[in-house]
């Protein structure tokens, strides 16, 4: 017999309905709370001790790194392995740091090799682990294993530094300075990573420690070059018109240098000149002296190896710090400047008739000897010959003033009557109540024309 069911109220329908709710909530809460990641490794919680490896263990979030998370894990571990590794060379390098001495002194010791990530070989990824928000990664790298990596590379660099150094020796045994310096210092470059450590090189005479033997050798290069200049003091006369010139020479081992870079400086009074050059194939450099100041007496020729120029590497090479103290060749030279001696042949005169009083001739004097130029009283002794002739002349008369006009010529020759320099004086304005003492005022102008501008100009020409 079919049994008839009885349909379901509403009110019976809704509880089934809120039944089967809970059920599916409860049947995904349960998922949620198992551990889908599975169970952390030992490596995650404690770090492993192995004497034999180095070992580097990071994490990374997933929130904050998100697809990139286990890349930042990775070069964290990296990174602290890395971080091992550079305590054990700066413990062991420091030891031989002391062996470097002279020039270089406590450099070395500021470059102690590090180890980047980056240069790191031979590790190994040994586990990975994420879970809800976080991801590990477990590297390690055998000591032994990069012992041996290390011991390849240096051989590698030692063989390169060593044909630098091979190089650098054969360029010196030609006088060829400069690429002797650039060789021993590619040498250095080459072994930049193994500062610090003993660095033993077999070469043709024996075993040496490379990298301090280039440095060394260059130290005691730049020092053994010596300048040499011709003379022991430089005097320029007004024959010259101050100016000459002095050689200087380059010398290693009693051997001239070709090609030696040199600057030299010198003050030509208040303002500095300075000029370079290079030594030519018998080792002399030519340093032309003038464009002095007037009144110049002295000054000093200073006389320096020029290194950058010698060895242009050595502004961009890591190895520059070991070579800021070198001691460079220099030479100073004083300069003496004798002062011209001056003939006076004057002429002064008032309406053609010549005056007692030499009152332009004392002002040209005095403003010459305030120079530094001297005098003298025989034509024979002078350098210049000084030829003034001044002369005035009625310049009339209204309302009870009496005026007067001078006009100067003053020429300057040598004694072979070559024209050094000529100026003139035009109608300089004497007025007075009288004519005699108007004649007098125009000849006090003058001279104190002549005490300014007009003797600058003079004195200027000398050593044009």
């Amino acid at each position: 017999m079919m049994r008839h069911l009885k349909p379901l109220s509403r009110d019976q329908r809704c509880g089934k309905t809120w039944i089967g709710i809970g059920l599916l909530v409860l049947i995904l809460n349960g998922c949620a709370g198992s551990n889908q990641w599975g169970e952390a490794p030992t490596w995650v919680n404690e770090r492993p001790r192995i004497s034999s490896d180095y070992i580097g263990i990071a994490s990374a979030s997933k929130n904050q790194f998100a697809a990139d998370a286990f890349g930042t894990a990775q070069k964290r571990a990296l990174a602290e392995l890395a971080g091992q590794i550079r305590v054990t060379i700066e413990t062991t390098s420091i030891l031989h740091t002391t062996q470097f001495q002279g020039v270089a002194g406590q450099n070395f010791s500021e470059n102690i090799k590090s180890v980047a990530t980056e240069e790191l070989e031979g590790y190994e990824l040994m586990g990975r682990y994420e879970n809800e928000t976080e991801i590990w990664a477990y590297y390690r790298l055998n000591k032994a294993t990069y012992q041996k990596i290390l011991a390849e590379r240096k051989a590698a660099d030692m063989e390169i530094a060593g044909a630098h150094y091979e190089s650098a020796i054969a360029a010196y045994k030609q006088g060829n300075v400069g690429m002797a310096i650039d060789g021993y210092l590619r040498c250095l470059e080459d072994l930049e990573t193994h500062w610090g450590e003993i660095n033993a090189w077999q070469g043709p005479s024996g075993e040496i420690a490379l990298d301090r033997v280039a440095l060394d050798s260059i130290s005691r290069l730049v020092s053994d070059i010596h300048l040499e200049a011709e003379r022991s003091e430089v005097v320029l006369s007004f024959a010259d018109r101050y100016r000459g010139v002095l050689k200087c020479r380059a010398i290693l081992n009693d051997q001239p240098l070709n090609k030696i870079p040199v600057v030299w400086s010198y003050k030509r009074g208040t303002l500095p000149k300075r000029d370079e050059g290079q030594t030519n194939p018998v080792g002399e450099v030519i340093i032309e002296l003038s464009q002095f100041e007037p009144g110049t007496r002295r000054s000093e020729l200073n006389i320096l190896l020029n290194l950058d120029d010698l060895a242009p590497r050595i502004a961009q090479s890591p190895a520059r710090k070991f070579l800021n103290h070198l001691p460079v060749s220099s030479l100073s030279v004083p300069i003496e400047l004798s002062p011209p001696t001056i003939y006076f042949s004057t002429n002064e005169k008032v309406r053609g008739e010549k005056r007692d009083k030499q009152l332009l001739r004392n002002a040209i004097a005095e403003g010459l000897s305030n120079q530094g130029v001297t005098w003298v009283e025989r034509k024979n002794d002078a350098d210049l010959i000084l030829t003034l002739e001044a002369d005035t002349r009625d310049g009339g008369s209204g309302s009870g003033f009496f005026t007067a006009f001078l006009n100067a010529s003053v020429v300057i020759k040598t004694t072979r009557g070559a024209p050094i320099v000529q100026q003139n004086l035009n109608d300089i304005k004497g007025i007075q109540l009288d004519l005699n003492t108007a004649h007098a005022n125009a000849y006090e102008k003058a001279a104190l024309e002549i005490k300014g501008k007009f003797l600058r100009q003079l004195i200027n020409a000398l050593y044009e």
